[in-house]
């Protein structure tokens, strides 16, 4: 089935087969912008397509990586950074905003606090929509990204252990990768204090997918040795209520040089950005510490998404 004119809100929306398309394309789109060899980047053709970038959230990776990759497609881009600069600030309702940008544009990005407002988007929206994250809900792209990262890294996606490590409460980027590993059957590890473990709506959807409910520990420094992957993320000051609960759980898991030395030669160390001190910069030199060339892959990964969405990508999903 063709994505053209589809919107992608969720990640549970597209099959097995549509992802690797995706990834398939991206990795095609990686090539022309040299995302290996900046070298080899190939110039893009002008395209008579315009993105509407509509963040009433703080973003900069994939805000900028979105619009990048418009740019490298050789479109334009629309649209705010802060509702505030907008008629959003007026009282104007979401459904009005998206009404008003698809009417300017023929696709639209959007990433907003409140969970279940990228679906409210796509309902009222005349033109394709991508969730650029909702809230504590999910957040589809980046998983794409990490998928596209892992799949360059390891050489495949299917029965990888896959240790997610942080704050698997709140983080939306574990809340979308989580189930989509298991569909590939990897082996979750949840790494997260009692406070933050993953909510049971993500568990049971794993063990729904797969058969297998995840592992749920305490202990970084036990769980590293027999992964394939680490997926550190940030304990997110802005989703506690209490700041005394933030304080109380900021620097449980801090990843070292000493604790890499625990894990295999061959895993990799995600992490969705921007990191406090999670990950301390001596990991950086670690060849096994991808975050950053992860981020980098949001470009091709979301200029491939943008092409199938568009109907400009060649091929469809079996």
């Amino acid at each position: 089935m063709s994505l053209a004119g589809r919107s992608l809100v969720a990640l549970g929306d597209l099959s097995t087969a549509e992802i690797l398309q995706i990834l398939d394309v991206a990795d095609g789109m990686a090539d022309a912008v040299g995302f290996d060899d900046p070298c080899k980047r190939t110039p893009a053709e002008p395209l008579d397509r315009i993105l509407a970038a509509l963040f009433f959230e703080p973003s900069t990776r994939t805000r900028l990586s979105f619009e990048s990759a418009m740019l490298r497609l050789g479109g334009q881009v629309i649209g705010f950074a802060d509702p505030s600069g907008s008629s959003v600030s007026k009282g104007e309702s979401l459904a009005d905003t998206v009404r008003m940008a698809a009417g300017y544009s023929d696709i639209i990005v959007i990433r907003h606090p409140l969970a279940g407002s990228a679906k409210v988007a796509a309902d009222y929206s005349s033109v394709p929509v991508i969730n650029a994250g909702d809230g504590p809900h999910e957040h589809p792209t980046q998983t794409l990204t990490d998928l596209f990262c892992i799949r360059r890294a390891q050489g495949r996606l299917d029965g990888l252990k896959v240790g997610l490590c942080g704050d698997l409460k709140y983080g939306r980027t574990v809340h979308s990768l989580a189930p989509m590993m298991a569909r590939f059957g990897a082996e979750i590890v949840c790494i997260a204090p009692k406070e933050l473990q993953m909510p049971e709506r993500w568990m049971g959807e794993c063990q729904a997918i797969s058969g297998n409910r995840p592992a749920q520990v305490g202990s970084l420094e036990e769980a590293i040795s027999g992964l394939d992957v680490l997926y550190m993320t940030r304990i997110q000051r802005e989703r506690f209520d209490r700041p005394e609960d933030y304080e109380r759980v900021k620097n449980v898991y801090i990843l070292t040089p000493e604790i890499m030395k625990r894990g295999p030669e061959g895993m990799i160390v995600l992490h969705p950005l921007p990191r406090v001190n999670e990950i301390t910069p001596a990991v950086d030199a670690d060849p096994r510490a991808l975050y950053f060339k992860q981020a980098a892959g949001g470009v091709p990964v979301r200029m491939a998404l943008i092409s199938l969405l568009l109907g400009m990508a060649e091929g469809s999903a079996s």
